[in-house]
């Protein structure tokens, strides 16, 4: 018995024992098919190696060294379990992930919310690494496509590759918030003469990045030299350099494309729904117009303009936000774009502000014959409420931005309440007359920001993002009235006194769900606002009161088993 034990025990040792999965190192160089047409693939060569250790004993480590037509060379590594190369590209789970560009140090990139490997924007596996031709079987490709050509493999064989390089550099980035700039130039300082002329911008230099970085911003635009500057630091770019280093860009994880948002859906739209329009218009356009404007091609076609041939290769930008003013739409354009949104939060409270019309609880204790208590965190939350029902029914994130039209006293409050509700966005708006936030004022916020998350740098953002006890339900096709004229929607298509075809007026319908919000946030109870769409779910709120258009409601409460 004892001499059994001692051969299983080398046998589990021992990695070539075929019973056991034996060790393998293998490598392969193929050509790149050139591209026929216009333009040049700057890649010609690719080397890949494996090191597969055995089923018993880890993922497999990958080594891809790309050459291009000057003779320069960039080096990825990264582990994987399951086929990288070929078949189903969602089932590939990549644990680390290291890129070097030419003979710079290598850069291991991280997730700083999940600890694990931070990959490129564009699709890593279904993308950027080389697809093999379906029936190609083997740990390397015999045949297949990299980068939108066609591979050719020239010699295969033994590798003495076993391991990734233990000097890379960690970059590690917070993938739970980005707290950014909208632009990459700031005002001069100088101030401006008057509320009627525009602030003097000029670009940010590099000490003005590092200035940022060091107040905790980590999300950027950036172009020409300013990508340079900021490549190989902690921080997330959107942006561009006219040198483009293609393909290298592409695989580097901080970059995010160039396009940072999906300006105003909502807002853009205001003028032009049909008069008499139903609310299934409204939804209807609505999608239309968010759909037309994602997997937005900007970078694809920059690309193309300056001589890089890409084959069958598409480079759509998968992740971008909505920045939006009527943030009670916020359900029905997350419907269409999954990623987020971010509110442009232009906080007012003082009786002396420019124009009643922007008071905006004051205005629905007006109309609704409510009693709101006028606070801060009550103005907040009215907004933050329609942002978090629908990212807790459609799994999305949601987020604010200050606008210089804010009370100053209410810029911290706001954006100190939307971290600890688990908001995943934290923006400023640069440039634009009064919407300017400035510089100045961006770093004192950004640093305020920063000394919080320290204090609190772990959040649960799916027990945040599933912190609310009550669920207002609206009618599919329905929001709350937004800012300024009081209509639904945002446009005078849909005022508070249209009758919809229960012969009740927007706001009879309307009345029932403000009456709740003013009920939870007078007792301070965490309500979501959210429409019925067909993702809504119930599940997890302890008291659902649920509107309906012919002045129906339904209420009830989940009673626990304890």
């Amino acid at each position: 018995m004892v001499k059994a034990h001692l051969m299983l025990f080398a046998v589990l040792l021992c990695r070539c024992i075929d019973v056991w999965g034996q060790a393998v190192q293998q490598a392969a160089v193929y050509d790149i098919e050139p591209p026929d047409g216009r333009g040049a693939n700057p890649v010609v060569r690719i080397e890949l190696a494996v090191f597969s250790p055995g089923p018993l004993f880890g993922p497999d480590a990958y080594r891809l060294t790309g050459t291009k037509a000057g003779g320069q060379v960039y080096r990825l590594w990264f582990t994987a379990e399951g086929d990288p190369f070929g078949g189903d590209p969602h089932k590939v789970r990549i644990g680390r992930y290291i890129l070097q560009e030419g003979d710079q140090d290598p850069i291991e990139y991280i997730d700083g919310y999940t600890g694990g490997a931070l990959l490129p924007l564009f699709g890593f596996v279904e993308r950027l690494l080389p697809r093999r031709t379906p029936g190609d079987t083997g740990l390397l490709p015999r045949e297949g496509t990299y980068l939108g050509f066609a591979l050719r493999r020239v010699s295969a064989g033994p590798s003495d590759f076993s391991t990734l390089p233990s000097e890379a550099q960690r970059l590690v980035l917070r993938t739970d918030l980005l707290m950014g700039t909208s632009r990459n130039f700031r005002d001069d300082g100088t101030g401006r003469p008057s509320r009627k002329d525009n602030y003097t911008f000029v670009p940010f230099t590099r000490a003005e990045y590092e200035e940022m970085i060091d107040a905790g911003i980590n999300t950027f635009i950036a172009k020409g030299e300013q990508v340079d500057w900021i490549c190989r630091r902690p921080v997330f770019y959107e942006g561009y350099d006219p040198r483009i280093a293609y393909p290298e860009e592409l695989y580097r994880s901080n970059f995010r494309g160039v396009r940072m948002f999906i300006d105003e859906p909502a807002c853009l739209l205001a003028g032009e729904y049909p008069p008499g329009a139903s609310l299934e218009t409204a939804v209807k356009m609505i999608h239309e117009h968010v759909a037309g404007h994602m997997h937005d091609r900007t970078y694809q076609r920059l690309l193309t303009e300056r001589g890089v041939a890409l084959g069958n290769l598409s480079l759509p930008e998968p992740a971008v936000p909505i920045w939006e003013t009527y943030i009670g739409t916020s359900y029905y354009q997350l419907e269409v774009n999954g990623y987020g949104i971010v509110q442009e939060c232009r906080w007012r409270l003082r009786p002396e502000a420019d124009s009643e019309m922007i008071l905006m609880l004051q205005r629905i204790n007006e109309d609704f014959g409510v009693d709101i208590p006028i606070t801060p965190e009550n103005l907040f939350l009215w907004f933050y409420s329609q942002m978090r029902g629908p990212a807790r029914a459609l799994g999305t994130r949601w987020g604010m931005s200050i606008y210089g039209q804010c009370e100053p006293d209410l810029r911290w409050p706001s954006m100190r309440l939307a971290y600890d509700l688990g908001a995943e966005f934290i923006w400023f708006w640069t440039s634009d007359h009064d919407h300017h936030v400035e510089y100045t004022e961006q770093l004192r916020l950004a640093r305020l920001l920063r000394d919080h998350v320290r204090r609190r740098p772990r959040r649960d953002l799916e027990a945040l993002r599933r912190g609310a006890d009550v669920a207002i339900v609206l009618p599919y096709g329905y929001t709350l009235p937004t800012v300024w004229q009081m209509f639904t929607w945002g446009t005078h298509i849909y005022p508070l006194d249209r009758v919809n075809e229960h012969g009740l007026t927007y706001k009879q319908v309307l009345a029932p769900a403000i009456r709740e919000i003013a009920r939870c946030l007078t007792d301070g109870t965490p309500y979501d606002v959210v429409p019925a769409g067909p993702q809504f779910d119930a599940t997890g709120y302890r008291c659902v009161l649920w509107v309906k258009p012919d002045g129906s409601v339904c209420r009830w409460r989940v009673v626990s088993g304890d």
